[in-house]
């Protein structure tokens, strides 16, 4: 992983941790995170009109790859809007930044996708998923494995699963996509990718508001009554993942963009301390500790 994908991740996980305290702080909900990506899609749509590329002559792969990462994308919103209801964003954010990072590394080397990983980098990675998982607890003496064990841990997985589906698909899709377009610079080749991937996710979240429940009614009331919230977190969370996506032009496994991401874990701490007035425990200290550590164990092996 080059020094400039390093930068571009670091630069992400800030991002991410602050249009993820908007939507603690606003409640998190399938309207809040449809309106998110209908503005991330607003931003990026005018690619559409000057890229150079005929997205329908790209292979059949890209469009496969495509579709699953929209589907695991929702999965991912779905998982995120329970956590956020039923936990504290200083326990849910760790958990959920946690699982995919073993996630990623063990479906890229039984699949094959990417350059192998050093054992020293898996046990970064190893140290980082540790220091994630302590960060949710109290304190040290009441430590029990069950409390890990409860129904808010579903939740925690199907966003885990997500992150991981989308992260790896996405890094395929714009394989594929720079294989197609050889002589298409790595920038516009992004954002390419990007706006075309806003406009599916966000037809496809708009259709589960229509047919969901009373979504559409909450939709309504959010646009009337607190659009701005969405507005800037959709503007934080599509700067979000154009820097995702164009540093993983600049790394040769996914593993590498997923455990730099939890950069933002220590960002996310600190925001819901000072804003959204958390306890600061040992163990979230201890556990950023322990991320910091494993981060410079794989930059080590780079």
């Amino acid at each position: 992983m080059s020094f400039l994908a390093f930068i571009l991740i670091v630069f992400s996980a800030v991002l991410h941790a602050s249009w993820n305290l908007l939507g603690k702080r606003s409640t998190m909900s399938i309207s809040f995170y449809t309106a998110m990506c209908i503005t991330a899609c607003m931003v990026w749509l005018h690619v559409q009109f000057w890229t150079p590329v005929n997205i329908f002559r790209l292979p059949r792969e890209f469009f496969l790859f495509l579709i699953l990462s929209v589907v695991s994308d929702i999965c991912y919103c779905l998982g995120l809007v329970r956590a956020y209801r039923t936990m504290e964003m200083s326990t849910a954010y760790p958990m959920m930044r946690a699982l995919p990072i073993l996630l990623t590394a063990l479906v890229t080397s039984l699949l094959g996708w990417g350059s192998a990983l050093s054992p020293l980098a898996i046990a970064g990675m190893a140290v980082v998923f540790l220091g994630c998982m302590m960060m949710p607890l109290k304190d040290f003496s009441h430590f029990q494995f069950k409390d890990y064990l409860n129904r808010n841990l579903l939740f925690i997985v199907l966003v885990a699963c997500g992150t991981t589906g989308y992260t790896i698909l996405d890094k395929e899709a714009q394989n594929v996509f720079a294989v197609s377009c050889q002589d298409l610079n790595k920038i516009t080749l992004s954002l390419t990718y990007y706006s075309t991937r806003s406009i599916t996710l966000t037809s496809a979240l708009m259709l589960l508001v229509l047919i969901w429940p009373g979504e559409l009614k909450t939709f309504k009331n959010l646009i009337r009554q607190n659009w701005k919230m969405p507005l800037l977190a959709g503007l934080s969370a599509s700067m979000t993942y154009t820097t995702v996506l164009l540093a993983m032009n600049y790394v040769d496994n996914a593993s590498y963009v997923q455990v730099f991401r939890q950069l933002g874990l220590i960002f996310g701490m600190a925001g819901s301390i000072l804003i959204l007035k958390e306890r600061c425990t040992w163990p979230k200290v201890i556990g950023v500790l322990l991320i910091l550590s494993g981060l410079a164990m794989t930059v080590i092996k780079l």
